[in-house]
């Protein structure tokens, strides 16, 4: 879309004018028919200046005065100083100003709760889907021992263990621990980890009993 001052500039060559001619003939300044010309508005102390300047420069030129100001009016705007300045600049700040509104602070609560109860099951839900962690802190691959035998480690909190088949105890944070008696030589002792929902977790380890 053309601009105020590119129609008039066309227009205005398209006669074989020249700026000092239509200076003579209209008593606007060169500087403002450049000014406008170059849709350069800041020269203008106010928007009625420029208007009057528009108008008059088109009326010369034999454009539509109403013609030409929509264009100018669809273009720039006055800020509350009086200034002309481009729409879209105005326009661009306008939408990037940022009211806090009791239904923003509401929908921010509401999408909030989401988010936890979202959270929450989808926590559950993998709890439920996968098998416990399980970490076996002793004994150690090819240990040896004494006749009894130090079986601890780490478990999720809701998880139950057993050891070599016997349910044994953990605390409420996950961590458990048992003395069992072996047979001499090489054994093979299984922790099994387990949910609700029946998922496990294996780990075996070798041990050898003096």
């Amino acid at each position: 879309m053309r601009t105020v001052g590119e129609i008039l500039s066309e227009k205005r060559k398209s006669l074989n004018l020249s700026l000092e001619e239509v200076e003579k003939e209209t008593k606007i300044r060169k500087k403002y028919l450049e000014a406008v010309e170059k849709n350069n508005f800041s020269q203008f102390a106010e928007s009625t200046t420029a208007k009057g300047f528009i108008r008059n420069y088109a009326q010369f030129l034999g454009i539509l005065p109403d013609n030409i100001l929509a264009v100018f009016r669809r273009d720039f705007i006055e800020n509350e100083k009086g200034q002309i300045i481009p729409r879209g600049m105005v326009e661009s700040l306008v939408e990037r100003k940022f009211y806090w509104t009791p239904k923003l602070t509401v929908i921010s609560f509401v999408s909030l709760l989401i988010f936890f109860f979202v959270f929450f099951f989808l926590k559950q839900y993998l709890s439920f889907s996968s098998a416990p962690p399980l970490e076996i802190s002793s004994p150690l691959e090819g240990q040896t021992f004494n006749e009894k035998v130090l079986v601890a480690g780490k478990t999720d909190k809701d998880a139950t263990i057993k050891i070599d088949g016997t349910l044994i105890t953990i605390s409420e944070n996950g961590n458990f621990s048992e003395e069992i008696v072996l047979p001499r030589g090489e054994n093979v002792i299984t922790v099994e980890a387990a949910n609700r929902a029946g998922k496990k977790n294996i780990v075996n380890r070798k041990v050898k009993v003096e």
